[in-house]
């Protein structure tokens, strides 16, 4: 039943893509770069949080003094602050769109549970940047966060008062808790290039750069409601006033009102067991015993086409000395091999095959596939 609903799904969401198709054409069909559109929004996070750092000062007295000095004094300030809090919703759009398309087109398992359980730390640490860089600003919402954070985790058994501590950086809120705030907010935004290293480490040739009519489109998305719908502080944080309410950005801040309507342990047990299923799930299907690519040594003449072509590197070239003429070799690494055949289809010799279909047979489907742009729309 599992099975059958997912295969709907990747149904849909193939024919959604050849509608888009019409719209912006193959070239441009944002699903094509679905990984691509969150690196675009990243790095203009990096570019414009950078030109922030220029004029922040992380402590409690110059935090909200030194954002709005930027936002008004600085020429374009306010614009590149706007950019920096509206590419981050863009990226975590981005990326909660690329999640599901994986996932309704069935690459998240086997050889692909690397690029999920990577895929689910960058999200988790996504929320920790964003929970962060709205304390940086210390207004009544960046006190009330730090006030309803700390209650929260001291509800976590065992470690949630070392947690709550290590939050604030001390027993009560002091400039430390800026020096905290700020240094999960950059510490773990450059650890994202680590994360981003592993979201890729299996795949030979991954799209990570959007075409550049489709970047300044998206890029356009988010300047033009910088300039014209600036981003702006609330009123500055009292210590001895606590807020009894906040704007909420529901991309980054959705979990304090569920602090605020149920107790916090049961809020964290709930993120728990969601991120225990969302890492349970590559293995909710059992597929069939694999068969993967086998080399024919007779006719391998070591050209390295199926190596080059396989996204996965599952195929690689070792020394030969068992022929006069052909000096390499193609070796397939089984646990990595996907049987998509696109190294059958690669090989003009007839050296690589899949034991449970004929070359001709997967020959015929990558035909299709490859014809199946020039029919859309009829």
């Amino acid at each position: 039943m599992y099975k059958k609903i997912l295969d709907k799904l990747q149904v849909l969401t193939i024919s959604f893509e050849k509608w888009l198709n019409k719209v912006f054409s193959q070239q441009y069909n944002p699903f094509y770069y679905h990984g691509a559109v969150p690196n675009l929004f990243m790095w203009t996070l990096f570019i414009t949080g950078l030109l922030l750092f220029a004029y922040f000062q992380p402590t409690l007295d110059s935090a909200y003094i030194s954002v709005n000095y930027i936002s008004n004094k600085i020429p374009f300030g306010s614009v590149v602050r706007g950019m920096h809090r509206y590419s981050a919703d863009a990226m975590m759009i981005a990326v909660l769109i690329h999640a599901i398309r994986v996932y309704f087109t069935d690459r998240y398992r086997k050889y692909r549970w690397i690029a999920w359980y990577s895929g689910v730390a960058l999200i988790l640490c996504m929320l920790v940047i964003g929970i962060t860089g709205y304390v940086l600003v210390w207004d009544e919402r960046s006190y009330m966060i730090v006030l309803m954070m700390t209650d929260a985790l001291k509800q976590i058994p065992v470690i949630g008062f070392p947690l709550a501590e290590l939050f604030v950086n001390g027993k009560v809120i002091t400039h430390y808790t800026m020096a905290m705030s700020f240094f999960l907010h950059v510490g773990i935004s450059f650890f994202l290039f680590y994360l981003l290293w592993l979201h890729y480490l299996r795949i030979s040739r991954p799209v990570t750069d959007v075409p550049l009519g489709l970047g300044l489109l998206l890029t356009a998305t988010i300047v033009i409601p910088s300039a014209l719908i600036p981003v702006v502080s609330g009123k500055p944080a009292v210590l001895t006033q606590t807020p009894q309410e906040f704007p909420l950005d529901w991309f980054y801040l959705w979990i304090f009102p569920l602090f605020s309507g149920m107790p916090a342990l049961i809020v964290w047990t709930a993120l728990f067991i969601g991120v225990a299923v969302l890492l349970a799930v590559p293995y909710l299907i059992t597929d069939e015993p694999k068969s993967p690519a086998i080399v024919s040594l007779s006719n391998c003449v070591g050209c390295t086409l199926c190596a080059k072509d396989c996204p996965y590197e599952a195929i690689y070239m070792v020394p030969r000395t068992d022929h006069p003429k052909f000096k390499q070799l193609a070796i397939v690494i089984d646990s990595r091999c996907a049987e998509c055949g696109l190294c059958v289809g690669a090989c003009a010799f007839k050296a690589i095959d899949l034991p449970q279909e004929h070359s001709k047979e997967i020959i015929a489907k990558i035909g299709d596939v490859l014809k199946e742009p020039a029919g859309v729309g009829t």
